[in-house]
């Protein structure tokens, strides 16, 4: 078989508008024969490595990306990806190098020899790999399982070249599939749908596309404050279609649409389309034409699309007549509570079903948000695919193997939940090699992570078959998983030493705790841990964890910890199982809005000394960090970090202190350390106020926000009303101590 026979492969694919996967396995000096002449020079091709060592393809401007840059590429096209997988391989970069391909495109695989390959050791595996653990430590199963995806798959079109056995060749094979007659749907058109005279929509135009820029038009022109999510895996035009709709409003009367993203990049489709749209109408005259700006008139009326930072958004929010978010998942929940606030007709359009993990933050956590704050608001999911036909090989190789082909959106078990049953729950740890050797339990388990954890991605199906240092335990009832536990191996770290790669907790305690010794303790973190939803409340996340200290100690580990977004309903969980806080990050994650909580459980008597210290630090410092750098930590987590803490002394003198101040004899600004240090030391307390009087206690006792802004952001008249408010909510803990001043007045609608 000739080389020429892959430049009549692509030529088969452009016809059914196809990509697929090509896999070549030899010596570098045959796959350079095999490139050869294989694009023209006019065509893009991308690679994941040094493109040097092929001089085939000299004669070509191929762009060599580093394997960590390729996620900047995302929603750009190319013709070819070639992957040298000697220099490494990682399953996010495999993702996002398929979503690249053009109709017709190739996506190949330099690899050597089959055998050979299955042990190579993978540079994308240092990422998971804790020192002193080395590269060629890394578990090979995670390339065991591409291979057998590939070759087991009952989809024709994967092409499997081998230089030393011609005879396993599959391109003729495939070539025949291709040249076989193909019943063909003819493409719907949006032109028909439209009664205006203005038809910015062309013949790629998909059914799916038309139903979404309808929804769109009735954000626009409909009743305000409903919404509308559209969500799309890769290739179904959804930028695109952001553009036509945007123009297909400003035709039928809107002015002004602004359009925003985490970066201005990530919206150049939507302009790019907008522009291709305007070109198809009559009587418009393009005034402003820049990547994020695009100005003209229609009827003697200005119309402007422009792009606009979401933070600018925030300080100050536009007058556009309509909101469009693209990517929305890239950017913090929190920052798109803030624009879906400010602004009354909003589009949120993002990939869910992606390569980059952050799709499911926005499934998990900001349709929640969207359930209680608009209730009415819609979604449209784009399933056709516009850059490529349906029914596409690579991308049906790809999802296969990186097990992308479960909606995300839908529970992991499809049938009826089996009725909780504790005889049949059972609890055990599995090894990467079981996983590896039982697809359908791999499959099973990494689906249930999917489900539950938003930063997900295919980087952690790579890390479950490669780390030799992560344990897997998982909660069964009969046969179905319901339950999964991931934790890391960290600690045995030398004093004094260089930061090391990994250990997360050690190094981070040690960093701002100044406990150098503490290193040296070997440590399991718990990574993950997720239950099924419908088996949620019945105890399996404690039998999990439970099992893991008895490993633990089984193995002399001295103690166990975990490191996760803080929530309301995490932290009992964690604080009713004996783990203690240790350290609060103050950056809010980008994904979730969470603050990040560090916690830990001793299972030695050195690493009860030497966390006891760290939480004595922890506690001395929490309330400081409160005041300065966590704004937004909620009440209740607050309370619940503080009801952890531990005195040794009784001060019981401030109590008297807060009665004097109760009965007007002593002024706030005379008292307001008392009142810190009694409500650090009593949360208790503070928990049996109501809801909004936690939080205005919070605000203004614990956090120290100015008078002005705790009135403003509890709805209270002043400074008066704030002090109403917090002797109102303190004056039930004292009410068998003194007598309520006639002259102290109720704070409101807020209790």
């Amino acid at each position: 078989m000739t080389p020429s026979a892959l430049t009549e492969l692509r030529s088969q694919l452009k016809t059914r508008r196809h990509r697929a996967l090509t896999i070549l396995c030899g010596e570098p000096s045959w796959q350079n024969q095999q490139l050869d002449q294989l694009w023209q020079a006019d065509e893009r091709v991308l690679m994941l490595g040094n493109a040097n060592d092929f001089p085939a393809l000299s004669d070509m401007e191929v762009e060599s990306i580093p394997g960590s840059k390729i996620v900047h590429l995302l929603g750009q096209e190319a013709d070819g990806v070639i992957i040298d997988v000697r220099q490494g391989l990682s399953a996010n970069s495999l993702g996002i190098a398929s979503g690249l391909l053009r109709a017709g495109g190739l996506l190949i695989l330099l690899t050597p020899e089959l055998e050979q390959w299955r042990t190579l050791p993978n540079p994308e595996n240092a990422r998971f790999l804790n020192s002193p653990y080395q590269i060629e430590q890394a578990r090979p199963y995670f390339t065991e399982h591409l291979i057998n995806s590939w070759q087991t798959q009952t989809h024709p079109f994967i092409v499997w070249r081998h230089q030393h056995q011609p005879q396993n060749d599959t391109l003729t094979n495939v070539l025949h599939h291709l040249s076989q007659p193909q019943q063909s749907t003819p493409p719907q058109t949006a032109d028909s749908a439209f009664s205006s005279n203005h038809t910015p929509f062309d013949d790629l135009t998909t059914s799916d596309q038309l139903k979404a820029i309808k929804a769109i038009d009735t954000v626009a022109f409909g009743h305000r404050k409903r919404p509308l999510v559209v969500h799309a895996d890769r290739g179904r035009g959804k930028s695109s279609l952001l553009g036509m709709a945007a123009i297909d409003c400003l035709v039928k009367g809107k002015k002004f649409i602004a359009v925003t993203a985490s970066r201005p990049d990530q919206a150049a489709m939507v302009f790019k389309q907008a522009l291709n749209s305007l070109e198809k109408i009559s009587n418009i005259d393009i005034l402003t034409q820049k990547p994020n700006l695009i100005r003209f008139t229609l009827n003697s009326e200005i119309k402007t699309l422009e792009f606009i930072a979401p933070d600018e958004l925030v300080v100050e929010p536009t007058h556009a007549d309509l909101l469009m978010v693209d990517e929305a998942a890239h950017l913090p929940t929190p920052l798109l509570l803030q624009l879906l606030h400010r602004h009354h007709r909003m589009v949120f359009a993002t990939t869910l079903h992606g390569y980059e993990g952050s799709g499911r933050g926005f499934e998990l956590r900001f349709k929640k948000s969207l359930d209680r704050l608009t209730p009415d608001w819609k979604q449209v999911h784009l399933k056709q695919p516009i850059r490529w036909a349906e029914d596409d090989p690579l991308e049906a190789s790809i999802n296969h193997a990186l097990l992308l082909e479960t909606d995300a959106s839908q529970p992991v078990d499809r049938s009826e939940p089996l009725p909780f049953d504790p005889a049949a729950i059972t609890i055990e740890p599995l090894t990467t090699q079981q996983l590896a050797q039982q697809p359908g339990l791999l499959k099973s388990v990494f689906e249930l992570l999917v489900q539950a954890h938003y930063q997900t991605s295919p980087n952690d199906l790579q890390q479950l078959l490669s780390a030799p240092n992560l344990k897997v335990i998982i909660a069964r009832q009969a046969q179905n998983v319901i339950g999964v536990l991931l934790a890391v191996e960290e600690g045995k770290i030398m004093p004094n030493s260089p930061r090391v790669h990994g250990h997360l907790v050690p190094q981070l305690l040690e960093k701002h705790y100044a406990q150098p010794n503490f290193l040296m303790l070997a440590s399991w973190r718990v990574m993950r841990i997720t239950v099924y939803p419908r088996y949620q409340r019945y105890g399996i996340g404690k039998q999990l964890l439970t099992q893991l200290k008895t490993q633990a100690r089984q193995s002399r580990i001295d103690y166990l910890s975990s490191s996760f977004g803080a929530s309301e309903e995490l932290l009992p969980f964690w604080f009713d199982l004996g783990y203690r806080p240790v350290h609060v990050g103050v950056k809010r994650d980008k994904a979730s809005g969470s603050y990040n909580l560090v916690v830990g459980q001793a299972l030695s008597a050195m690493a009860q000394q030497a966390l006891a210290k760290i939480q004595s630090r922890f506690q001395a410092q929490f309330p400081h960090t409160l005041m300065e750098s966590l704004p937004y930590l909620s009440a209740p987590m607050i309370l619940a970090i503080l009801q952890t803490f531990r005195f040794k002394t009784q001060k019981p003198q401030l109590e008297q202190e807060l009665i004097e101040y109760l009965h007007g004899k002593r002024v706030y600004e005379s008292l307001s350390g008392q009142l810190w240090e009694w409500s650090i030391r009593t949360p208790q307390a503070i928990k049996k106020m109501s809801s909004a009087q936690q939080c205005i206690w919070c605000d203004k006792v614990l956090k120290k926000h100015s008078w002005q802004t705790v009135a403003h952001n509890h709805h209270l008249p002043g400074r008066k009303g704030v002090e109403n408010a917090l002797k109102d909510a303190l004056e039930p803990h004292f009410s068998n101590a003194i007598k309520k001043p006639a002259s102290l007045k109720s704070g409101g609608g807020f209790l």
